[in-house]
């Protein structure tokens, strides 16, 4: 029975101090995105507004954000401390905050997998097209929607059976072109870093934004690709425009991408004009662009983990000293005035030191506790390390070798490694 509680105790610990970890670097992310996130939406409404592609680059601009948790500036700069230090001191003072996050996370995740899962299980249930032909599996709804795709491993077209053989064939090329250029799977990564930072409202408000951009590409390489004309092309969005409320209703293709999507008219007329007055691109200069894109991003993951904590990092030589006679006291010494050393085995008190430090604790019978090394994720959180611990009544002058206790177990290992 006491075994049972003292490993119930220790995943307890263990399950607090993950929540802990993990809910304050997320939360310096959350913080980051919505600086980047305003940076996006600067961008591509000014400076990248006419650009199809350079507006749908903007979003690349949050995948290095996913590694700014653990960066030294937090800790080091004025700035950071004025932005960052708030959070990392309310998730340690109240540590619920980091179990909240958590099952915000756990909770947000599961309905986001749900419904891709009932969106799944509604497409799976439609049946095949005899009809159309493509590298893809097609399937027919029996009545109006407008036709998508859904599926990052294996793809499905879904098109309604109204559709006419002209506006058909333009739509599967369309939804062929979404699957080709991994717009499936960049929503699955962008829906993942919702979970991941999901107090940042303004990640899910944007969904919609990033959703035209990838729109537009595919509008562009759809045309070039496939020879299609402007204006037909036009006429068939216009066509299957007004179905969309019915896919969100019968289907729900959140998860998916869609050939027309449930934009304002305002937003709709835009995206025609765009159409209208689009320019051919070079697929020469846009493979070079985007091995730049690719090459920056990696880069800047790399300056960012370079400027960041290890997963784990070694406290030196500091160690703290608490007296049962005064808990309220708690003595950190780094520059080893009381704890000269430590090894794997011992620790070495000077004993004068020791006793210069806490007078009251001569000719009392009360205990000192002292901890020495160990190691930290960022600063604040971490533990490890050892700790010893001697009578006041046993301290003498000089040097007092004291046995060594660690608390290293599968917990603690496993909190190193993450």
């Amino acid at each position: 029975m006491q075994g049972m509680l003292l490993f119930f105790n220790k995943l307890y610990g263990f399950l607090e101090f993950v929540c802990v970890y993990f809910a304050t670097i997320l939360g310096f992310c959350a913080i980051i995105s919505i600086l980047v996130l305003g940076i996006i939406m600067i961008l591509r409404s000014t400076l990248f507004s006419k650009s199809v592609f350079g507006k749908a680059a903007l979003w690349c601009l949050l995948i290095p954000v996913i590694f700014c948790g653990k960066l030294h500036m937090y800790f080091e700069t004025k700035a950071g401390l004025y932005l960052m230090l708030w959070w990392h001191s309310l998730c340690i003072s109240h540590k619920w905050i980091g179990m909240v996050y958590v099952i915000g996370i756990l909770a947000i995740g599961f309905r986001f997998w749900w419904r891709r899962k009932k969106l799944s299980d509604s497409v799976n249930r439609l049946y095949d097209s005899a009809e159309y032909r493509s590298k893809y599996v097609i399937k027919v709804f029996p009545g109006e929607l407008a036709s998508f795709c859904t599926g990052c491993i294996r793809p499905v077209i879904v098109i309604p059976e109204s559709i006419s053989s002209d506006e058909a064939g333009v739509v599967i090329k369309h939804e062929e072109t979404h699957i080709m250029l991994g717009h499936l799977w960049i929503l699955l990564a962008y829906d993942i870093l919702r979970v991941m930072l999901w107090p940042n409202l303004f990640l899910h408000l944007c969904v919609g934004y990033m959703k035209r951009d990838l729109e537009d590409i595919c509008d562009t390489v759809t045309i070039q690709r496939s020879g299609i004309d402007a204006c037909d092309y036009g006429e068939t969005i216009l066509g299957c425009a007004r179905n969309m409320m019915h896919t969100r209703k019968k289907l729900g293709c959140e998860g998916g991408m869609s050939f027309a999507w449930d934009d304002s008219y305002k937003i709709l007329k835009k995206r025609l004009e765009r159409i209208v007055a689009r320019k051919a691109y070079n697929l020469k200069i846009l493979s070079i662009g985007a091995v730049a894109l690719v090459i920056l991003v990696v880069a800047s993951v790399g300056i960012i983990k370079a400027n960041s904590y290890n997963r784990t990092n070694d406290l030196g030589m500091i160690s703290g000293i608490c007296y049962t006679g005064n808990v309220q006291k708690i003595y950190t010494d780094v520059e080893k005035s009381i704890v000269v050393d430590f090894d794997d085995d011992y620790i070495y008190v000077d004993g004068k030191a020791l006793l210069e430090q806490y007078p009251e604790a001569k000719g009392t019978d009360e205990w000192f506790h002292i901890s020495s090394g160990g190691y930290y994720k960022i600063p604040g959180i971490g533990g490890g390390g050892g700790w010893a611990e001697i009578n006041a009544s046993e301290i003498h002058d000089g040097l007092i070798k004291l046995p060594k206790h660690t608390d290293m177990d599968i917990w603690e290992r496993i909190i190193m490694w993450l």
